[in-house]
């Protein structure tokens, strides 16, 4: 039996583009970045295997002095001088993870600071817990996992509400990451930590990565990769990212799917988490305000998956694609992986959203606290471990037996929300209850509003009258996104009510997933002072753009096809190969 290598030299060092997101122009730094993927692991070690192929790791790099060294080690490595100009680093983990977990990024990044950022904001702050997290945190319980050093039985890391974090950028971005990021970090991980106890890693690096990053952001141990996208335009997508992350530390990484085919546990538990983590972190929110704010983010992700549900492949669509046979080995100790070639499902969402309505389904029908005291109990005992679906289930049903009287089986959550197609049928026979909420029907009245000044406008034709002048309320930046969603189910909006959207609300100035359904509406309705936008967000937020490639094309507008190439043109270069992929096959 051959013997695993102990040394990797790395001889390969690729050039990404950062931007700088005040000047608009490029900016080449050297750096080489990889994370892992559990399908088509093409990261540092390309390999794929089962779940449950799980190892430790130590490794030394060595480097130019000048460049940072990140990688998801449970130490913040310093920096060894070997010889004048190169460095040593030095990381490891204690914990088996599986080689999908391993992340390495070398760079000339910057280690973000504030003046007024004292120590007393990484201490070991006691935070107030739920009476339910109480009751159970202090039993001294025998974990089921392989041993190794476990933080769930150290008395001190089980009291640390905000676990010792560093934030790193290119110097263009260092200001952007002051403004919003790092006073975002601490209040969301003490909210994670009030939801679900004891952090499973003992630190976090945060890295600001290139445009060409092909999502919002990835959660590897110890390490947050984050899309420079979710930095402009306030902190509602970069603190609501964030704790989309940090839950993975948790759900997709403490506890990982025994099934690569169950993705839903990672996605669908740190979608439905980052909104508790989300409206903790804001603090001083009164209870109808949270509520507002998670109806109106159920009523976006209804929406999408609606949208998804129309647009995609049926086979595409089951969370449990194995069925009886998820997490089934064959003889030789192989599983077998369900449509891990097709290169369109990671951009799909299915498995974040109908993850999602399933636990929200099911907090709903147990009622929040106790649903939350389940998951604090289902973290407890399932850390260090490989789980399914039904493992979550049983015990959530065990703990509220009522619903089983009232019919609730792991068999009908199978056969409604995991085995099949489509929109779920709890969730079409629960209705859209989203719409009573306050702030849905405050868009609702918005859209009336512009719909019934695009008419006056069309009608009127080039003439200006005072009484077509609207006043239009300020709206959250979820709500602008509604908004704007709303008013692309228009068959027309004639220039001037673009040219007002814009002007009413800022557009150009919000946040990625406003000005992507800006750009949206700029493309549907051949808004050409608009096209600049467009080609912006193709070129500096690449994580999101890619389907406004097949808008423009579909379109057969000839301006819009030119402006397609010739942002690919630009970009494909150092694209996301899946991303370049996908785009190349609507365009050409």
């Amino acid at each position: 039996m051959r013997e695993k290598p102990t040394k990797i030299h790395l001889l390969k060092e690729t050039l990404l583009t950062s931007l700088n997101l005040d000047a608009g122009s490029l900016h080449h730094w050297p750096c080489v970045y990889t994370m892992g993927s559990p399908i088509n692991n093409r990261a540092l070690f390309p390999c794929q295997e089962p779940p449950v192929a799980l190892s430790t790791w130590q490794a030394s790099v060595r480097a130019a002095a000048g460049f940072v060294v990140l990688m998801s080690g449970e130490n913040s490595a310093e920096p060894v001088q070997l010889q004048e100009g190169i460095l040593s680093w030095y990381y490891y983990v204690t914990m088996p993870m599986p080689a999908s977990t391993f992340t390495i990024a070398v760079g000339c990044w910057q280690e973000v600071k504030q003046q007024s950022f004292t120590a007393a904001n990484q201490t070991n702050v006691e935070f107030p817990l739920p009476s339910s997290q109480a009751d159970f945190r202090w039993h001294e319980e025998l974990c089921g996992h392989v041993e190794y050093p476990c933080r769930f039985r150290n008395p001190a890391a089980r009291l640390q509400a905000v676990i010792p974090y560093r934030v790193f950028a290119p110097w263009c971005l260092m200001e952007c990451c002051k403004e919003h990021l790092l006073q975002l970090i601490p209040r969301c991980l003490s909210a994670a930590y009030t939801t679900l106890g004891t952090h499973p890693f003992s630190r976090l690096d945060v890295l600001i990565v290139p445009s060409n990053f092909s999502s919002l952001g990835m959660a590897s141990p110890h390490i947050i990769f984050l899309s420079q996208s979710v930095l402009p335009g306030g902190s509602h997508l970069c603190g609501t990212r964030l704790c989309h992350e940090i839950a993975h530390a948790w759900f997709g990484l403490a506890i990982g799917a025994r099934d690569w085919t169950e993705e839903w546990i990672s996605e669908g538990f740190a979608t439905f988490l980052e909104d508790i983590f989300w409206a903790r972190a804001q603090q001083q929110l009164s209870h109808d305000e949270v509520k507002g704010q998670q109806e109106l983010k159920a009523s976006l992700r209804w929406r999408r998956l609606r949208d998804e549900v129309q647009n995609s492949e049926e086979e595409l669509q089951v969370l449990r694609p194995k069925k009886e046979s998820t997490g089934e080995l064959s003889e030789s100790g192989a599983s077998i992986v369900k449509h891990g070639l097709k290169a369109e499902k990671i951009f799909m969402q299915v498995h974040y959203l109908k993850g999602y309505f399933l636990l929200r389904f099911l907090a709903r029908a147990v009622g929040e606290a106790s649903y939350l005291a389940s998951l604090q109990k289902f973290v407890q005992k399932f850390h260090g471990q490989l789980v399914l679906s039904q493992d979550f289930l049983c015990m959530l049903l065990e703990d509220n037996p009522e619903q089983k009287k009232s019919g609730l089986t792991v068999e009908n959550i199978f056969e409604n929300w995991l085995d099949t197609s489509g929109i779920p049928k709890p969730l079409l026979e629960e209705g859209e209850t989203w719409k009573e909420c306050r702030l849905v029907q405050q868009v609702s009245g918005e859209v009336t509003k512009w719909i019934q000044t695009n008419q006056r406008i069309r009608k009127s034709g080039k003439k200006k009258r005072k009484q077509d002048e609207v006043v239009f309320q300020k709206l959250l930046p979820d709500q602008l996104v509604l908004l704007l969603e709303s008013l692309l189910e228009e068959k027309t909006l004639c220039p001037r009510i673009l040219q007002c959207l814009e002007k009413t609300y800022q557009l150009r100035e919000q946040d990625a997933e406003v000005r992507h359904r800006w750009c949206e509406l700029v493309v549907k309705h051949k808004y050409v002072p608009g096209y600049g936008d467009v080609e912006k967000f193709l070129r500096e937020d690449q994580a999101m753009g890619v389907y406004l490639y097949g808008e423009l094309m579909v379109n057969e507008d000839v301006k819009q096809q030119e402006l397609a190439h010739k942002c690919f043109a630009a970009a494909r270069e150092h694209m996301d190969a899946s991303s370049a992929k996908v785009v190349a096959e609507m365009l050409f």
